[in-house]
């Protein structure tokens, strides 16, 4: 026993000896990793409603409407990170249930970590380069740069002509004081030669968020930037808002009107009827639905906004009403784009609803 006691303390010893032998970056490196795993461990206790602003600029002669990025459309999600995966949904509505955003839009770009996700596969799989000291926004920083091989797989790009795995290279920036994350900027690397990209870039804004009694490190804004071989050239701006303690019990809206709580839930099919017993069943594909709107829709409305309408005149199957005229339809707005040729107030417009309130019968 004795002996194994002053084992115990050379080992101790010498941990101490080793760590004060360490280069001072590397000693601050491991205490900016362990710190901002401490905050990612918080970060699935909030959500917040992330807007993204998109652009794009089609490849071809120059011309008026294909000289610049023009702007596409407003997306508007919520967003929790949890389970390490982040999770969305129409801002209001009471399910966090999807890790795509695509199933949101209807065509464009739109990418997913720039919230969480990235941030946990940089500090837990990168290895890192100390860059010196800098400065972001008149704060001094120390800087390092970082490489996610391709071999590890967290970076998945899909586009029209092919999807793969790339890697990931950037840097960060954190306050030497606080241990703070303040910026993180990464582009793709070793792309495939079969997958038609040109340049795929990241950054991102941290900053402290005030959120009840807390003050809480949470993405601000961020940078997507994408360049296809085509010439197809794609950018969104993001930003992360009215961000709440997330909770089933909790009551978290985004508009003036109150709206039902926010849930988080495993991925289900969204496409559901409701039958007045309760029972839910789906619809049947290429079933044909009139809608009338009863929530109108703007140029100033966003890509995920929820929208009502009512069934206009009975839906007929065999021989039988399935839904009444009437009945309650809601979804939400899948597409609402800028054309792209015309010089105009011209929009394309894309609906999808999810549910229908009425009678079923078979």
């Amino acid at each position: 026993m004795r002996f194994s006691r002053l084992v115990g303390a050379w080992l101790v010893l010498a941990g101490l000896v080793g760590a004060q032998n360490l280069a001072p970056e590397v000693l601050l490196l491991a205490r900016i990793k362990s710190h901002m795993r401490e905050e990612l461990a918080h970060v699935p206790n909030y959500t917040c409603l992330e807007t993204i602003a998109r652009f794009r600029k089609e490849p071809g002669r120059p011309s008026p409407f294909q000289g610049e990025l023009k702007p596409m459309d407003t997306v508007r999600l919520e967003i929790v990170y949890a389970d390490r995966k982040e999770w969305y949904g129409s801002p209001g509505d009471r399910n966090l249930s999807t890790d795509n955003p695509v199933e949101f839009i209807g065509s464009g770009m739109i990418g997913t970590g720039a919230f969480a996700l990235t941030l946990s596969n940089v500090f837990e799989g990168a290895a890192f380069t100390y860059r010196g000291e800098d400065a972001v926004s008149g704060r001094k920083a120390a800087k390092y740069d970082f490489h996610l091989p391709q071999l590890l797989k967290v970076f998945q790009i899909s586009i029209l002509g092919g999807s793969g795995t790339v890697g990931e290279e950037g840097s960060f920036w954190a306050d030497p004081q606080s241990l703070d994350l303040l910026r993180l900027e990464s582009h793709a690397d070793e792309i495939p030669p079969y997958l038609p990209l040109e340049e795929a870039s990241t950054k991102v804004s941290y900053a402290r968020t005030r959120i009840g009694d807390l003050n809480v490190l949470l993405a601000q804004q961020a940078d997507l930037h994408m360049l296809e071989t085509s010439g197809v050239e794609s950018y969104d701006r993001i930003e992360f808002t009215h961000c709440r303690a997330f909770s089933t019990q909790s009551t978290i809206h985004f508009e003036p009107e109150p709206q039902e709580p926010a849930k988080y839930l495993p991925p289900a099919p969204p496409t559901v009827v409701l039958a007045p017993e309760g029972a839910s069943q789906a619809v049947p594909a290429l079933l044909p639905i009139t809608v009338q709107l009863t929530t109108p829709i703007t140029y100033k409305d966003t890509v995920g906004t929820l929208i009502e309408g009512r069934v206009s005149g009975d839906v007929m199957r065999k021989g039988k009403i399935m839904i009444p005229n009437g009945s309650v339809v809601r979804g939400r707005i899948r597409r609402l784009e800028r054309h792209q040729r015309s010089s105009g107030g011209d929009f394309i417009l894309g609906l999808e609803f999810t549910e229908v309130f009425g009678a079923w019968q078979e």
